[in-house]
C-alpha cells in the first residue's frame, strides 16, 4: 500500500441540522491530507442538505449524494459504492472526530500491515456528560479471537462501525444489512473474522454523541428484536470458529436479552408481550452461573440476574429506581 493512501470518509446524514456542521468541520480540519469526503443526505426534511452544501462549498475532494430515505445501512452502502479510497472510515453525522483521527488510524494500518484499525472513543450525552474510554498502553495488534472475546464480554473494544478504518475490499464484501436496526452488530464482526486480526489503538479520537431521541434508543417495537437477531447471528458464527468462547457468548446474549427486556418494560408493554418477557427473563436467568462467576464483567448485569431471579416485579422496581437516579443526575449536569 502507498505510504499515503487515499482515505474515503463516508458520512450518512438524516435530519441532523443541529449537529452536521460540527461533524463536517471536524472532518475538513483533518491533519491527514489525502482524503475524500462522501456524504449521503438520506432524504432529510430539515436544513441538513443546505448546511452540508455550505460547509463543503470550497472543499475540492467532497461528494454529496441526495437520496430518498433508505436508512443508515443503505446510506453507508451508497457511500462505499461511490468511494475511491484504498481505505474507508465511517463517521456518523451527529458525531465528530479529533483532527488527527484519520492520521492515527492510517498509521496503525501501515505500521502493523493490517486490514482494520480502531481507536477508542468518548461518549457524549447531550453535551452534559462525557465519558472517555481511553486506556493506558499503546496501539497493538489483536487476533480476531482476542477481539471477539473482548466484544462478547463488552470489555475495552466494541462493535461500532465508526471509530475504525477498513481496507475497501472488506466494506465491499460485507455490506450493511438494509432495513435492520443494530446494523453494526450484524456486520463488524464479519470484517474482523475475515481480516484475522485488528490493530487496536488506546487513544480516544472519536466523540460519539447520544441523542436521547435516536432510533436505537426509542421505545420498544418489533424492530427492536433486530438486536437479538444480530446477536444470535454473530454468536453462532463466532462459535463455529472459536467454540471456546461459549461463556462469553452467553454473556453477550444476556446483554441483548436485557436490553430488549428493558425496552419493553420502560415502554409499559409487558402485558402486550407477556410470553416474550417471560422468555427473555428465563434466558437471562439461565446464564446466572456464568454471570455471577465472572469477576471482570459489568456489575449491572449481575444486578439484573439477581433481581430477575427474585421475580419480574422486583426487577421493574429496580428499573424505576434507576430511571429516577438518571433523571436526578441529568438535572445536576
Amino acid at each position: 500500500m502507498d505510504s499515503s493512501p487515499l482515505v474515503s470518509v463516508v458520512i450518512p446524514a438524516y435530519n441532523v441540522e443541529n449537529e452536521v456542521r460540527k461533524c463536517l468541520e471536524s472532518v475538513i480540519c483533518q491533519t491527514y491530507q489525502n482524503l475524500e469526503i462522501i456524504i449521503i443526505n438520506d432524504g432529510s426534511t430539515d436544513r441538513t442538505g443546505k448546511i452540508i452544501r455550505e460547509c463543503l462549498r470550497d472543499v475540492d475532494e467532497s461528494f454529496i449524494y441526495d437520496v430518498s430515505n433508505g436508512g443508515l445501512s443503505s446510506a453507508r452502502n451508497i457511500g462505499v459504492k461511490h468511494s475511491h479510497g484504498d481505505l474507508i472510515t465511517f463517521v456518523d453525522s451527529d458525531d465528530y472526530i479529533d483532527e488527527d483521527y484519520v492520521a492515527y488510524l492510517v498509521e496503525m494500518i501501515l505500521n502493523f500491515d493490517v486490514d482494520i484499525a480502531s481507536c477508542q472513543h468518548r461518549i457524549l450525552l447531550d453535551e452534559n456528560k462525557c465519558t472517555d474510554l481511553q486506556f493506558n498502553g499503546k496501539p497493538e495488534v489483536w487476533s480476531s479471537h482476542r477481539w471477539l472475546k473482548g466484544v462478547l464480554a463488552r470489555n475495552t473494544v466494541d462493535l461500532s462501525a465508526w471509530g475504525k478504518i477498513y481496507k475497501r475490499s472488506l466494506c465491499l464484501k460485507f455490506p450493511f444489512p438494509t432495513g435492520k436496526l443494530y446494523e453494526d452488530t450484524f456486520t463488524t464482526y464479519k470484517d474482523v473474522l475475515e481480516a484475522g486480526c485488528i490493530a487496536v489503538g488506546n487513544e480516544s479520537k472519536y466523540t460519539y454523541k447520544i441523542r436521547l431521541n435516536s432510533i436505537s434508543r426509542s421505545s420498544f417495537s418489533k424492530s427492536s428484536l433486530d438486536l437479538i437477531k444480530a446477536t444470535e447471528k454473530m454468536t453462532v458464527d463466532t462459535l463455529r470458529v472459536f467454540p471456546d468462547l461459549k461463556p462469553e457468548v452467553r454473556l453477550r446474549r444476556s446483554w441483548a436479552y436485557t436490553s430488549v427486556l428493558n425496552a419493553i418494560l420502560t415502554s409499559n408493554k409487558e402485558n402486550e408481550y407477556t410470553q416474550l418477557v417471560d422468555d427473555l427473563r428465563v434466558n437471562i436467568i439461565h446464564s446466572r452461573p456464568v454471570i455471577l462467576s465472572r469477576k471482570n464483567i459489568d456489575r449491572r448485569l449481575k444486578l439484573v440476574v439477581l433481581a430477575l431471579s427474585a421475580g419480574l416485579r422486583p426487577y421493574i422496581l429496580l428499573l424505576k429506581l434507576k430511571a429516577r437516579l438518571d433523571t436526578v443526575n441529568a438535572l445536576r449536569g
